[in-house]
């Protein structure tokens, strides 16, 4: 098997962060439907297209959050086929795990799985949007800590990180709370932008348009001709106080709470907020939140006035068509030759192994101890190591297994493309045995399925199918390597 998504790139490419792509194309120059939605399941989509591309619509917006967890590539790719047939444009919301109340704060290798998972997808539109993160001015949404300077860290790494994988990533952020004030659990978002700032002068260079959460506050029931932060039109303060470039502006959260706002005056205030957003150049999109609400947002849910949506005019839009992610199998040229392992129970000639290993570009080798058993392992340390896993071999000659360590704890996704024999995953937390995958088989479909654990974790072993059935292995059964 081989690990789907790996995380690390060379330093070098960081120096391009600020480089301008001209893959991309700016929605306003195309007929363009600016009336979107945004949801919480890629299954509400038909729903969401019935409001979206009505009344002389076609191909308006759809705003969807994804977890890391929820990375299964049959589910997204028949989204994305279903936003192709529908004619909605989709705009991919990523997110943290959710620890409790708390969201966690955003990682660079959190950046690399999902660039690499949206990257497998073939998208209906050529600009591949992407939200990164979600109101991160609240210490709730980053991991109880508000840090500007991180995010700013973040966004200038994920430029890097999905351009290295297709020209087409359409970056949009900060999607701030607009409302929040100065406090111990949050930042007010113009402070938070003016830290940004501070800390990377470059920092809107990053992004390539900007996501905004234009509520009408306060209360979300103040008038649609209300101006400043916060407001429907907050997004203007950025442009305003940094000159910034000509970038399109997606609003990908607003709303009236209709327990509020409600009757005439609710459909007033919308028939106003879209005259505004219309004629606004710098709107590319608006999603209001949100299509189905449940009980936590029933105020929300637009799903219960439709006819809002289903009034207003519309344009027909016409997007650039997307194409199909190119295909990297080709790529896992790696073969193990497993001549010198009859060296490893020397020492001296386990360190002449790994010496000439590491002169033909080889995983090293290290003795890994578990339970009563000691074994030999490959090391997956890097990012192309990661990614060819044991893809391409017909048998783990010359070693026991294969070890991936990662510099910090997340959820990767693996899956057995190109892989020729069975496994056993296990997945391991600070050295220390938290769940197990037996008996993954070998797969010959094109619809592959993935594996990840239930919990962050920080080194995934695998061995021969059956091994840890044989062996006894249980959760909390420690690993002990060099």
């Amino acid at each position: 098997m081989k690990l789907f998504l790996y995380f690390l790139i060379p330093i070098s490419y960081f120096l391009l962060s600020a480089s301008p792509i001209a893959a991309l194309y700016d929605p306003r120059t195309v007929p363009n439907n600016k009336v979107g939605i945004h949801v919480l399941s890629p299954d509400e989509i038909d729903t969401a297209a019935t409001l979206v591309n009505s009344h002389g619509g076609d191909w308006g917006y759809i705003t969807v959050p994804i977890q890391p967890t929820d990375r299964d590539l049959p589910k997204w790719q028949k989204f994305m086929e279903k936003c192709s047939s529908l004619h909605l444009i989709p705009l991919i919301r990523i997110t943290t795990i959710p620890q409790g109340g708390t969201w966690e704060k955003g990682q660079d290798t959190d950046l690399v799985d999902f660039a690499n998972f949206l990257d497998e997808l073939s998208w209906p539109v050529e600009n591949r949007y992407i939200i990164l993160f979600n109101e991160v001015n609240r210490d709730a949404e980053w991991g109880g800590t508000v840090n500007p300077a991180k995010y700013a860290e973040i966004v200038k790494n994920a430029r890097t990180i999905f351009k290295e994988r297709s020209a087409d990533f359409f970056l949009l952020g900060p999607a701030l709370d607009d409302a929040l004030p100065n406090s111990s659990s949050s930042l007010s978002a113009v402070n938070y932008l003016s830290a940004m700032y501070a800390h990377d002068p470059a920092i809107w260079s990053y992004f390539d348009g900007y996501a905004f959460h234009s509520y009408p506050n306060p209360g979300f029931s103040a008038p649609p001709t209300r101006t400043g932060i916060p407001s429907i039109v907050s997004y203007r303060y950025l442009f305003t106080r940094y000159k910034l470039s000509d970038k399109p502006v997606f609003i990908t959260e607003t709303g009236y709470d209709q327990t509020k706002v409600s009757g005439d005056k609710l459909n007033s205030y919308w028939q106003k907020a879209w005259e505004i957003w219309q004629a606004d150049p710098k709107v590319a999109g608006v999603t209001p939140f949100l299509l189905e609400g449940g009980e936590q947002f029933k105020g929300f849910s637009l799903n219960s006035v439709p006819e809002l949506y289903t009034n207003l005019p519309k344009t027909a839009g016409v997007p650039k068509l997307g194409t199909k992610s190119p295909d990297r199998s080709a790529d896992n040229s790696y073969t193990h030759t497993g001549l010198l392992s009859p060296w490893t129970r020397f020492p001296l000639l386990f360190e002449l192994e790994n010496i000439v290993r590491t002169i033909f570009g080889l995983p090293q080798k290290t003795t890994l101890q578990l339970n009563d058993q000691s074994l030999i392992v490959e090391l997956a340390e890097t990012p192309k190591q990661w990614e060819k896993g044991l893809s391409n071999r017909a048998s783990l000659s010359g070693a026991d297994g294969m070890l991936f360590v990662f510099p910090s704890a997340h959820v990767p996704i693996f899956w057995m493309k190109n892989t020729h024999f069975p496994l056993d995953i296990i997945w391991i937390k600070d050295n220390l045995i938290v769940e197990i995958t037996p008996s993954v088989p070998v797969e010959v479909s094109d619809s592959l399925p993935t594996y990840s654990p239930q919990i962050p974790v920080n080194a995934v072993l695998e061995l021969p199918a059956g091994y840890a059935a044989q062996n006894n292995l249980k959760l909390g059964d420690q690993i002990v390597y060099d």
